[in-house]
């Protein structure tokens, strides 16, 4: 090693080795140091009120130094004794690695009060970082669990989904972060709910204690779940609650070495903790939300600024993130992240580590916490049933229990059932606003809850509701919220239609809307059809009953639509026996199932439909449309191909081209196998992400096509463009996420077309 790059080797060990025993022998007065005793210069003296410690530092192992250095040491022990006769004197001979045997016994031979220590032995006495890391490691890291166990060490491998900078969308790894954070980077994490903040940060964690055991010089980190630290205000008391949390014995140690600036601290969950105090009122929700973080603002303000400090939570808890930053006291150049979403190949990977094979359904959800729910629960159901995933109907209704159980495992007082009802009873307040999806007030949250509890929302359900999953920031000067995932309301908007339909004398908030409304979406629809399958008591007769009840109460005929169409797809084949009229209406798509009897007895009138899908239309009577707006008809081409009398007045901006209609494709010039695989695509990919029932891509075609659809599938199966599922007893067959824009090349030009999955 070249003799200047020595010297500040030298120079470094000797700044470190000052600043950890400043931190253990003298921390009320940080500006001792390195002094002269008599005419010798020592490395570090420091006198406290009851004792004084002499330190000497060495990266040297050899002998002659050991002597050198163990007679300063001592002379100077022999004169801070005779200028201090009423304190402790103790003297260190500090070694960067551990001393050799022949250094401790020159440093022996002198007698006390010498002692040779190495650097590490030393930094032990501040805080045993080692035996820290060792314990934290075993303690949960936030939310991170394994859904089908809830084990916090049981985790699948780490997919790295890289978080964005919120100012120019710029992605950064976590090797990134984690570069950064070494650095001195403070770090303000944030991102809806399930998408992987704490499997983030447990990574984070993870190499910054490999990087610190491999240079135990460096800060380690110390990571607080802050839901452990309800009604905590003071960062000394939540250090050494978590020291007892994880089992380490030294609590102090904790203290010392944060304060010394010794610490990388991670703090996760800001949103989870409680506000003391809180009395109900909402207009003072900033000053609520303020007061709740008290113990991260002074954890930011209290750290050295030497070291890094990294926040993590959901942002929607705030209006804005100028309020988060204000409110968290995070630091001015605190590098602001953007949990992101995981791209089709991560996806993939997380669900692989459940032994997911099949092509991802296009209904699937983005987050990396819904992925794992549905990937655990199919792994439970492929030891049972095969190969086959979930519905969108039921794997949504399968995930509002999971996310509403996550959120009661952070709230004692309120359980998953409770949460969900909560939820269900918002999406269906938002269904108010023009788009479903909201504002909701503060006033509005809590009336919410009190409907669903019985009782106001104490502190720590005030906090839970802050941080509802889904639900975002809308108006940073009343508070607002609204939903941010389109499919997670639709589904949640599924539960008081469910109610209506098994209790319709039971009080709702849906009986009393009489005006235009939001309607479910096809998610919802399935949604509601997969739960009312599960309840005995369901049946058509009983819903096309509650449906004509309620229009004749003058409930909203959004409600109406919403019934007849989950009882048409749950009940296909039964018809309602008295005649049932939607009046201005809004659709974002409407399906008629191929199982139909017919439909003459419903009839649209002044509804706007965004898309009619007629692909399964097999010629059963059509409802009937009056003065309605059609965006798109889906599976027919014209006017012509339609029952006479059945659209009055109507008006469509787009038919379908005729080659992509059923007739159209089986009238083209090609080969038996590829009209079939067309008819298939175009009957999938029509629907909205829920598929269709196998059954119904044998419609519409002879003898000979029918024949060749099982071959067809099994072949649209390798190519990755559909993919099943089973819902109850029936199969399935869903669109591939990303697959569209293939499939829509194909049906355009399908004689023209090169694609490998046509003959």
């Amino acid at each position: 090693m070249p003799s200047s790059e020595k010297q500040q080797d030298e120079s470094e060990f000797e700044a470190e080795v000052l600043r950890i025993s400043r931190a253990l022998f003298a921390p009320e007065n940080e500006f001792q140091g390195s002094t002269y005793i008599g005419t010798a210069e020592r490395d570090g003296v420091f006198v406290g009120p009851d004792s004084v410690t002499i330190v000497e530092c060495t990266v040297s192992g050899r002998k002659d130094k050991a002597e050198k250095d163990g007679r300063k040491l001592h002379e100077a022990c022999l004169a801070k004794a005779r200028e201090h006769p009423f304190k402790a004197v103790k003297g260190f001979f500090v070694t960067r690695d551990e001393p050799t045997a022949v250094q401790r016994a020159v440093i022996k031979g002198f007698g006390p009060p010498l002692v040779a220590c190495s650097f590490s032995q030393l930094r032990g006495q501040l805080v045993d970082s080692l035996k820290y890391l060792e314990l934290r490691s075993s303690y949960p890291f936030g939310s991170a669990r394994e859904p089908s166990s809830g084990n916090h060490e049981d985790l699948k491998p780490y997919v790295a989904v890289d978080p964005v900078e919120s100012g120019t969308g710029e992605p950064f790894s976590v090797a990134r972060v984690t570069d950064e954070v070494k650095h001195g980077k403070s770090v303000l994490l944030y991102g809806d709910y399930g998408a992987g903040k704490s499997m983030l940060l447990r990574e984070l964690h993870r190499r910054l204690a490999k990087a610190h055991r491999k240079n135990t010089f460096g800060p380690f980190p110390i990571l607080l779940n802050l839901r452990d630290h309800q009604g905590q205000v003071y960062p000394v008391e939540a250090l050494e609650r978590h020291a007892r949390e994880i089992g380490f014995p030294a609590p102090a140690q904790l203290v010392r070495a944060w304060r010394a600036g010794d610490v990388t601290l991670i703090l996760d969950g800001f949103d989870e903790i409680a506000t003391p105090g809180w009395i109900g009122k909402t207009s003072a929700m900033r000053d609520i939300r303020r007061r709740s973080v008290e113990l991260v603002r002074r954890f930011c303000r209290d750290t050295p600024t030497s070291t890094s400090v990294v926040l993590a939570g959901r942002a929607h808890f705030f209006d804005s993130e100028h309020e988060m930053r204000n409110a968290l006291g995070a630091r001015d150049d605190a590098l602001s992240l953007m949990a992101g979403e995981p791209s089709e190949e991560q996806a993939r990977e997380i669900l692989d580590a459940y032994g997911w094979r099949d092509s991802l359904p296009d209904w699937l959800p983005s987050r990396p916490l819904l992925l794992s729910y549905l990937g655990s629960s199919s792994a439970l159901q492929n030891s049972i049933e095969g190969t086959f995933g979930r519905s969108a109907g039921e794997g949504w209704h399968m995930m509002l229990d999971r996310i509403s159980e996550r959120e009661a495992d952070m709230e004692m007082g309120v359980d998953g059932f409770t949460i969900r009802k909560v939820l269900e009873r918002l999406a269906t307040q938002a269904r108010r606003s023009a788009d479903g999806l909201g504002p909701i007030s503060q006033e509005e949250l809590t009336s919410v809850f009190h409907s669903v509890c019985g009782y106001a929302p104490d502190e720590g359900s005030y906090q839970l509701l802050q941080r509802l999953p889904g639900l975002g920031a809308m108006d940073s000067v009343d508070g607002s919220r609204r939903f941010v995932d389109v499919s997670l309301v639709d589904a949640a908007r599924a539960g008081d239609v469910v109610a209506c339909i098994l209790e319709p004398n039971t009080d709702s908030p849906l009986l009393e809307m009489t005006g235009s409304i939001a309607c479910l979406d096809e998610v919802g629809v399935d949604v509601a059809a997969v739960r009312l399958e599960e309840e005995s008591a369901a049946s058509s007769g009983r819903a096309y009953s509650s449906a004509n009840a309620f229009q004749r109460r003058g409930v909203s005929d959004a409600v109406i639509a919403d019934i007849i169409r989950v009882s048409a797809r749950l009940w296909p084949e039964e018809e309602s026996r008295t005649p049932i009229s939607v009046h201005e209406v809004e659709f974002r798509s409407f399906s008629l199932s191929a199982d139909a009897k017919g439909y003459d007895w419903l009839s649209f009138h002044d509804c706007v439909i965004q898309e009619l899908d007629l692909t399964d239309h097999d010629g059963y009577a059509l409802p009937h449309f009056q003065n309605c707006l059609i965006g798109q008809m889906i599976g027919v081409a014209s006017w012509s191909a339609l029952e006479d009398g059945r659209f009055v007045e109507c008006e469509v901006a787009q038919f379908d081209a005729q080659m992509s209609t059923a007739k159209g494709i089986l009238a083209l010039k090609t080969t038996p196998m590829n009209k079939v695989i067309l008819t298939i695509l175009k009957k999938v990919y029509a629907q909205r992400g829920t598929g269709r029932k196998e059954s119904a891509l044998f419609r519409g075609l002879d003898t000979k096509h029918r024949e060749l659809v099982p071959d067809a599938l099994q072949r649209l199966t390798a190519e990755g463009l559909i993919t099943s599922a089973r819902s109850s007893s029936t199969r399935l067959c869903l669109p591939v996420r990303g697959a569209a824009s293939r499939v829509r090349r194909i049906l355009q030009a399908p004689q023209s077309s090169s694609d490998s999955v046509l003959e």
